[in-house]
């Protein structure tokens, strides 16, 4: 008998959390974290190289609400497989740089390991109903490490990330509930499995298709984030804690896009006015990536200008999506993997930054790299990647949607190109300039470097950023395969 692992790659977090939770000293909170935490990344190791990415691999599925069609069911495949690897790789990271947290650090690591377990069912979930429960999940750690380690708008980040997000999810709820029971009435047999729900929409009405499609797009937009839906994400980011706002940008706003690909693509041919969606959707994914660009220009805290950003590049997630083009819709997932492990060397540095020079303010910092030396080395990488550098895992992914969407959303491309790509080198390397090189604001006092553990989980990420722009078949290849499923199965 085969052992769960997904199961237990879900359930092996949750007892380190309870552990982290009443550990009564600093060291066994976080060493209960970091083994909690590994474990199910070598898990994933070993389920990606069984995995066959052409279809649904390592699948658990057990009755658990019969009378309700609700199943605890479970599985991996191309489209959540790479996923699920990032979190397992983001989260010991993380906890290994939050080594220095002396604040309630079991709660702080036992939230941390929530996280991880709400991320992980959302990416591995089958059935609906336990997708929204997970989604939940996230929701409640993430409020708290905003609330009791964050700055001093924490109280107010705080409630409006809870409000905003779970308005959304509630919207979310609405199509998932109008899913299920249009497809109950339709042929009396209840069930929350996302394949067979999906399979069923194209048979609806078209009043309630729409309601149904508008209602779970807006649930996953307002969490990635798209323009308008965004507001709730700078103040969340500027007020959390470093490990928060890393866990928030590499992973939380990776369900949105998640969503996307698993609920939304197969959907999208069989709305009432699939041209009309398509155009609306284009309009709002470059909208996000030019007006976030343009409002990462204007911060002056680095902090919010790296929040700004995560909003322009996942702006390229939606025009991947809304392509429907295989070269585009795999760059778009690809984008969500390489945005995740740089969106974690940007926000680190924000938050060495902080400690060392006890500011973000990127007029009152300069000539850092005189007191931050290896800070400044890795913070180099992780903003040139950002900025789409060729031979950075972030270039593969921007150029395969452009170059894919070109072909069906022309004008769109071109905006983007000409307006999102340009302001973005822009932000980056006048930030890094003016923040890290010229002459050094001796107002800052006594600054200092980075500490050993936090300069190890850098690296290790600035390494893999390299790696996979260098050599990205080990994901894309999986990922390909998973958007050629969902696209032939849509009829695209």
């Amino acid at each position: 008998m085969s052992l769960p692992l997904i199961s237990l790659m879900i359930v092996i977090p949750l007892i380190g959390a309870i552990i982290a939770f009443i550990s009564k000293t600093r060291n066994q909170a976080r060493y209960a974290a970091i083994i909690a935490s590994i474990i199910p990344l070598l898990i994933t190791v070993k389920m990606y190289f069984q995995l066959d990415p052409s279809k649904m691999w390592v699948v658990e599925s057990y009755d658990w609400i019969p009378l309700a069609g609700i199943k605890y069911a479970v599985g991996v495949d191309g489209i959540s497989m790479p996923l699920i690897l990032l979190a397992n790789i983001v989260i010991p990271l993380t906890i290994l740089f939050a080594f220095g947290e002396t604040k309630q650090t079991s709660k702080f690591y036992g939230l941390l390991l929530l996280e991880q377990v709400g991320v992980l069912g959302v990416f591995s979930s089958l059935d609906f109903f336990m997708f929204y429960i997970f989604w939940e999940v996230t929701l409640i750690p993430m409020y708290f490490l905003i609330s009791i380690w964050g700055g001093p708008r924490k109280n107010y980040a705080a409630i409006k990330f809870f409000i905003y997000t779970h308005v959304a999810s509630l919207v979310m709820l609405l199509g998932i509930f109008s899913l299920y029971f249009t497809a109950l009435a339709k042929t009396g047999v209840p069930s929350f499995d996302i394949a067979y729900l999906i399979g069923m929409y194209s048979g609806f009405d078209p009043a309630i298709k729409d309601i149904i499609f508008f209602a779970l797009l807006f649930g996953f937009l307002v969490k990635m984030p798209a323009v308008p839906f965004h507001t709730w994400l700078p103040d969340a980011h500027v007020e959390a804690p470093t490990a928060g706002s890393v866990v928030l940008a590499a992973l939380l706003l990776k369900m949105g896009g998640y969503g996307l690909f698993r609920v939304m693509l197969p959907m999208l041919p069989n709305t009432t006015n699939t041209s009309m969606i398509i155009t609306v959707v284009a309009i709002i994914a470059v909208v996000s990536i030019v007006y976030g660009a343009f409002l990462a220009l204007a911060q002056k805290d680095l902090k919010k200008m790296v929040a700004y950003s995560s909003i322009s590049h996942m702006g390229y997630v939606t025009l991947g999506f809304v392509s429907l083009v295989p070269l585009s819709v795999t760059g778009a997932m690809y984008q969500q993997f390489s945005h995740g492990l740089i969106t974690c060397i940007l926000f680190m540095s924000c938050g060495i930054i902080q400690h060392g020079a006890h500011t973000r303010i990127i007029n009152d910092l300069g000539g850092l790299v005189k007191k931050m030396p290896k800070l400044t080395f890795l913070m180099l990488g992780g903003f040139l990647a950002s900025l789409g550098l060729p031979g950075m895992s972030g270039f593969i992914a921007e150029f395969t949607i452009l170059a894919g969407a070109v072909t069906t959303l022309y004008v769109y491309v071109l905006i983007a190109v000409f307006g999102g790509i340009a302001v973005t080198a822009a932000y980056h390397l006048w930030a890094i300039q003016r923040a890290m090189f010229g002459v050094f604001n001796e107002k800052l006092g006594d600054v200092h470097d980075m500490a050993r553990y936090e300069m190890i989980s850098m690296a290790i990420l600035l390494l893999l950023v390299i790696y996979f722009g260098i050599k990205p078949d080990l994901v894309w290849d999986v990922m390909h395969a998973g958007a050629n499923i969902v696209l032939a199965g849509a009829n695209i």
